[in-house]
C-alpha cells in the first residue's frame, strides 16, 4: 500500500491508535492506580491491591498496551509528516521511541508493589510493615519514571505541533494545541522533579489537545489532496 495513495486511511489508523492509547491510559493510570493506591495509607493500599489483584494486573496490561501503541503511532506520523520536513519528522519519531522505551521500563514499577504483598518469599521473610515499605518505594518512584518518559513525549508533541503548523493538510489550531501540550508536559515534569507547587488545570491542556487531534484524525483524517500536493512539492524540491 502506497502512503501517497492512502494518506487519509493512514491518518485514521493513527486516530484509532490514539484512541487505544487514551482508553488504556485512562484505565491504567486513573481508574486502577487512583482507585487502589491510597497516598499516605500503605495499609489500605496493600489491602486494595491484594483484594483486587486481577484488576491491578489488568491495569498493568493496559499500561503496556498503551506504550506499545505509541510506536506505530509515531511511525505513521513520520510517514505523514515527512512531506513537510523529513528531518523534523524523524526527530519526532526518535523522541516518541525514546519516550515509549522509558515508559516500558518504568511499567515494571507499576506492577512491583504487588509482589511484596503476594509472593511467599516476601510474606515469609518480612513482616507487614517491612513489606509495605518495599512496596512504597516502587509506588513513589513510578511517577518520577513516568514523568521522565513524558518529558520526551512532550518534545514529540511540540515537534508534531510544529509539523502541523507547517503542513497544509491539517488545521493550524491543532498545531498550536499540540505545541501547548508539549510545553505543559515539560512544565508538569519539572514541577514534580523540583517540588514546585501544583499547577491547576495544566494537564487538562494536554488532554484537550491530544483528544482534539485524535478526534480529527478519526473523523476527517487529513486533506488528501493537499497532502499529495505538499508531497509533490517536497519531491520536486
Amino acid at each position: 500500500m502506497s502512503t501517497t495513495n492512502h494518506a487519509r486511511f493512514l491518518a485514521r489508523i493513527a486516530g484509532v491508535l490514539y484512541l487505544i492509547i487514551f482508553v488504556c491510559a485512562l484505565f491504567a493510570y486513573l481508574r486502577v492506580r487512583s482507585q487502589l493506591i491510597v497516598p499516605g495509607d500503605m495499609a489500605r493500599t496493600a489491602t486494595n491491591i491484594v483484594a483486587q489483584e486481577q484488576l491491578f494486573r489488568t491495569g498493568f496490561t493496559a499500561a503496556v498496551i498503551c506504550t506499545m501503541a505509541n510506536l506505530p503511532l509515531g511511525f505513521i506520523f513520520y510517514e505523514l509528516f515527512k512531506v513537510v520536513n523529513p528531518r523534523l519528522a524523524l526527530l519526532a519519531l526518535v523522541f516518541i521511541i525514546a519516550s515509549a522505551t522509558l515508559e516500558a521500563v518504568n511499567s515494571l514499577n507499576y506492577l512491583a508493589p504487588l509482589f511484596p504483598f503476594t509472593l511467599p518469599e516476601y510474606v515469609n521473610a518480612f513482616d507487614e510493615a517491612q513489606r509495605q515499605a518495599l512496596a512504597r518505594g516502587a509506588i513513589r518512584i513510578f511517577p518520577y519514571g513516568f514523568s521522565v518518559s513524558l518529558m520526551f513525549f512532550g518534545v514529540f508533541c511540540a515537534l508534531t505541533g510544529t509539523l502541523i503548523l507547517k503542513s497544509k493538510f491539517l488545521p493550524w489550531f491543532l498545531g498550536v494545541m499540540m505545541v501547548a501540550a508539549g510545553v505543559c508536559y515539560e512544565i508538569d515534569s519539572l514541577r514534580l522533579f523540583l517540588k514546585w507547587p501544583d499547577i491547576p488545570y495544566l494537564l487538562r491542556v494536554t488532554f484537550v489537545a491530544e483528544a482534539s487531534l485524535m478526534l480529527w484524525l478519526l473523523i476527517f483524517g487529513v486533506n488528501e489532496a493537499k497532502w499529495r500536493a505538499q508531497a509533490g512539492a517536497a519531491a520536486g524540491g
